[in-house]
């Protein structure tokens, strides 16, 4: 990570499974145009890793040597997809902390049903994957090697099954007083209905923005994603 900027609030991004893609650099770049310190974190590597608590603690903590680092008086927790799960999860450690106000944006994030499961790519075969992917604008080439979708394929269904796991360990976001939702209108696999569905874990303001597009964001949806990011960002602390 570069060295933050004195005086710069944060903006914590987490991926959606499989890891980087358009999404998160363009979260990473509204946060810049907006003067926060963007940080890209990874989410929990294994069940273990998430059961444990060791992701959860550690990644407090990284974010907040980085706001002590960039004199950050307010952070936003933003995530992709799986990323978005992570950022619900981790927010009420963050806030039990007291030390910062913390907004949280999810993008294309799936609210967990009442048995807190999601859509999920862990149990879908290769083909399916790359339908998923294809209809999301994954370049066909790839799709269409063999042995490389097999590789992807993989990767996605690991991580998948570690969103399973946060997906059923969300509680009812009590803590969750104010959430920013973004999603594509035209998104299979990530319906906009399972977004919106957050209204009803959240016990405060619930704002939902559904843009033409898919479950990954494009260059063309960067200033909704901008707003969204900037409505997120919390009131600062009173003196």
């Amino acid at each position: 990570m570069s060295e933050a900027t004195a005086g710069q609030d944060l903006c914590v991004c987490f991926p959606a499974a499989g890891g980087g893609g358009t999404t998160l650099t363009l979260v990473k770049d509204a946060a810049a145009r907006h003067g926060l310190t963007p940080l890209a974190l990874p989410n929990a590597d294994s069940v273990a890793d998430l059961d444990s608590g060791r992701w959860q603690e550690r990644t407090a903590e990284e974010i907040r040597r980085a706001a002590d680092r960039c004199g950050a008086r307010r952070i936003v927790l933003a995530g992709h997809s799986m990323g978005g799960l992570s950022a619900v999860r981790l927010h009420p450690a963050l806030d039990m902390r007291g030390a910062r106000p913390t907004g949280v944006l999810v993008i294309s994030t799936p609210c967990p049903d009442s048995s807190g499961r999601i859509p999920t790519m862990s149990q879908l075969s290769d083909p399916e994957i790359a339908q998923v992917l294809a209809h999301d604008g994954f370049p066909r080439e790839l799709l269409d090697d063999t042995d490389m979708l097999a590789e992807i394929a993989h990767g996605l269904r690991a991580d998948a099954v570690v969103a399973d796991r946060l997906a059923a360990r969300i509680g009812p976001a009590g803590r969750l007083t104010d959430l920013h939702v973004l999603c594509g209108r035209d998104d299979r696999f990530i319906p906009p209905e399972r977004c919106a569905a957050w209204a009803h874990r959240v016990s405060g303001a619930f704002h939902l923005t559904v843009v033409p597009g898919g479950h990954s964001l494009d260059a063309p949806r960067a200033g909704a994603l901008g707003r969204a990011l900037g409505a997120a960002l919390p009131e600062e602390a009173a003196a």
